[in-house]
């Protein structure tokens, strides 16, 4: 079974369905909302500039960062949320049913409030890019992104996007368990993820078909098993090849680090809360 398949097998009966529909929303609502004024989606370079530099004359400097962060919101959840279907997964079998819904609210509200501060870097990050002018920045995007992906630090933050952490199985702790662990796994997330969502910041025109393409290549990144943090090919194309492509690696799965499991598979929490 490819490694696509079993982790569909996985988490069909769980929140995948939710968030593939979560997903799709999101990208509908950036698809098809009317900018106001120049006050167009986040994602396009030419948006971002009219955004800051040509605002409308009816619109307030504050209603352009609402607006701004309206849609790097959107932007986070429509790519994102396919990528937390292991972990939601996890809360929803280490804590009691009754918390369930609550425990997984939880976890994803903190790991989207890690995800909407990094806006404020990688926002500013990515109108200094468009600068650079046409291509130029959306090739420096792309090729920083592959770059980071083959990193060590990229792969060490993957095998964190892994970790499960202890969690309290009723009442009010098991929704902080749930709020911290999000937060955890939104860090190693961004850690992780950060260059490609500069990717579709630099497009023009067509920027929601590049989101939905990096959102693929970042799930397929993402449920690749945890491996040694060395320097190698992208995960994601081990993921379509069924193959490893570490140095010397022939099977699949040959340079998993040892002893780990899918975290979809993860039935006992493995660390404690700090």
């Amino acid at each position: 079974m490819s490694r696509l398949a079993a982790f569909a097998v996985q988490t069909s009966r769980g929140a995948m369905p939710w968030l593939v529909a979560l997903s799709a929303g999101s990208y509908l609502l950036l698809g098809f909302a009317q900018p106001a004024s120049n006050v167009a989606a986040l994602c396009g370079r030419l948006n971002v500039a009219q955004s800051v530099f040509l605002p409308a004359p009816n619109l307030q400097f504050s209603q352009i960062l609402q607006a701004v962060a309206a849609d790097w919101v959107l932007m986070v959840v429509a790519m994102m949320a396919p990528l937390v279907a292991a972990n939601l997964s996890y809360v929803g079998r280490v804590v009691h049913a009754s918390q369930k819904v609550a425990a997984s609210i939880a976890f994803l509200l903190g790991y989207l409030c890690v995800w909407t501060l990094s806006g404020l870097l990688l926002v500013p990050l990515a109108f200094v890019l468009a600068l650079a002018g046409a291509w130029i920045d959306l090739s420096l995007a792309f090729g920083v992104a592959v770059v980071w992906s083959m990193s060590p630090l990229a792969q060490w933050a993957r095998n964190r996007c892994h970790g499960t952490s202890r969690m309290a199985a009723f009442g009010q702790e098991a929704q902080a368990d749930g709020c911290w662990f999000g937060l955890r796994t939104g860090a190693a997330c961004v850690f992780a993820c950060w260059p490609w969502m500069l990717v579709p910041l630099q497009v023009e025109t067509g920027h929601i078909a590049v989101m939905v393409l990096t959102g693929l290549y970042l799930f397929a990144d993402r449920i690749a098993p945890p491996a040694a943090p060395v320097w190698r090919l992208p995960p994601a194309l081990e993921t379509v090849l069924g193959v490893s492509l570490l140095p010397g690696g022939r099977g699949p799965n040959r340079h998993s680090l040892p002893h780990t499991k899918s975290l979809a598979a993860t039935s006992q929490p493995v660390r404690k809360r700090h």
